[in-house]
């Protein structure tokens, strides 16, 4: 079993970020700003590059209520965009990846624009190729999908596309 090294700053960013200020503090200004402080402290702290965010936006499975979270998105090359639901390499998937395995339809906010989206939970070769080219972005994803090997757990890969047919 392979022990997970969490600095200081990376357990102050999941705790401030895991709090409900922390939370809206990075909603506002991703929506305002398109910008994401913490985001940015948590890669500047694991020496990988920032990537641009989003506010996702899904329905509750049980609740039914909208639900919003931070995420760094990937662009795919061809006019959509991937989500990693690695919850830091954990036991178990974030909430937003149930949703939308629960509701693959759901809203985000990016570069200050809203889109409805749908979503695709990649599997298999697909998956494996996305998850490379969302390592290559990040290349923390590639630490978290081996502390989640001992789960087991395989991080889902999500694909973005706008419903109405525009490109990110």
């Amino acid at each position: 079993m392979q022990t997970m090294k969490v600095s200081p700053i990376q357990r102050f960013i999941r705790w401030f970020g895991g709090s409900e200020s922390g939370r809206l503090f990075d909603v506002f200004c991703v929506r305002w700003f398109s910008f994401s402080p913490i985001i940015w402290v948590f890669t500047k702290d694991d020496k990988s590059g920032y990537n641009n965010p989003c506010i996702l936006t899904t329905v509750g499975r049980k609740s039914g209520l909208t639900r919003s979270t931070v995420l760094p998105v990937f662009p795919t090359g061809d006019g959509k965009l991937l989500v990693v639901g690695s919850r830091g390499g954990t036991s178990r998937d974030p909430h937003w990846a149930h949703n939308l395995r629960a509701r693959p339809e759901a809203g985000i906010r990016y570069k200050r624009k809203n889109y409805d989206i749908k979503t695709r939970l990649l599997e298999g070769t697909e998956r494996d190729e996305k998850f490379a080219l969302c390592c290559q972005y990040a290349p923390v994803y590639t630490r978290y999908q081996q502390w989640a090997n001992q789960y087991p757990r395989i991080l889902p890969v999500f694909e973005i596309e706008d419903v109405a047919g525009s490109e990110f």
